[in-house]
């Protein structure tokens, strides 16, 4: 069943919990998931696990890790002209 979005390309521009929610079950049906995140402070969600919020295990925040599994992320600055600076994967 994971090759049901084979080939499928998905650019993820949202953030916290259900279009991420959405597109982590694309990826997981194997569709090629690129969340844009902010340049400096990432997704909203990461915010979470640094507040006390909520439970971090060993450094895992499962919210965090749920809702971006499969995917692979680039940090774009909008405000600039100058090429991306900053790449980061979750896979």
């Amino acid at each position: 069943m994971t090759d049901v979005m084979r080939g499928v390309r998905v650019l993820e521009v949202a953030e916290h919990t259900f279009v991420p929610a959405a597109s982590a079950l694309l990826a997981d049906w194997g569709a090629d998931v690129i969340k844009i995140e902010h340049v400096e402070r990432g997704d909203a969600m990461r915010g979470l696990a640094s507040s006390g919020l909520t439970p971090v295990t060993e450094g895992v925040h499962p919210l965090l890790e749920h809702s971006n599994r499969g995917k692979r992320s680039l940090a774009l600055d909008l405000n600039s002209a100058a090429p991306p600076s900053a790449t980061r994967s979750a896979r």
